[in-house]
This record gives structure tokens, sequence and C-alpha cells, in this order.
């Protein structure tokens, strides 16, 4: 899985106060498990400060939620895509 460009990493540092992801317990969050597993530790040693959240709950929609700068917050769903994917919408809801 690839991460955003390092640019967009300290973009994202910068901004970002808040990370959430919700997963639910079927193979739609299959994908978005799989960035978690690989990319969480990563993360967290790039911004220690930074809280990266992970729940899972029965009957919800995955959605990957970013609480940026006074309080604004922008959610993307996450339903089916690969990790890939699920990076690319950090570095986008993070950069915006």
């Amino acid at each position: 899985v690839q991460l955003p460009s390092g640019m967009a990493m300290a973009a994202l540092a910068k901004s970002v106060r808040e990370v959430r992801v919700l997963l639910c317990k079927g193979p739609s969050s299959e994908g978005a498990k799989q960035f978690v597993v690989e990319k969480y530790a990563e993360i967290k040693k790039l911004h220690p400060q930074l809280p990266f959240l992970v729940r899972e709950m029965a009957g919800i929609e995955p959605t990957l939620t970013v609480r940026l700068e006074h309080g604004i917050e922008k959610t993307a769903l996450i339903a089916g895509l690969k990790p890939t994917e699920v990076a690319k919408k950090l570095a986008e809801l993070g950069s915006k």
C-alpha cells in the first residue's frame, strides 16, 4: 500500500487534527481493514500526536472522517475500496 507522497503527508500533518475510520463487520470493509493493519503504525510513527481512531461496528457504512482545523469535518465512504484507494481518500480529505 502506498501512502500519499511525503509532501502530502506533511500537508496532512499540518491541517488534520483527527482521523476516524469506521468499519463494518462485513466484507465491504476488507480494504479499509487492510489499510489500517498495514499503515496504522507507520502513520502513528510519523505523527505520534495525531489521534487515529478505528472502530468496528455491525450495521454501519464504512467511512473515513478527517477533522481539520476549526472543527471542520470531512467524510468519505470507503465501502469496497482497496487499501491504496483508502490512502488516496485520506490524502484528499486532509489536503482540502
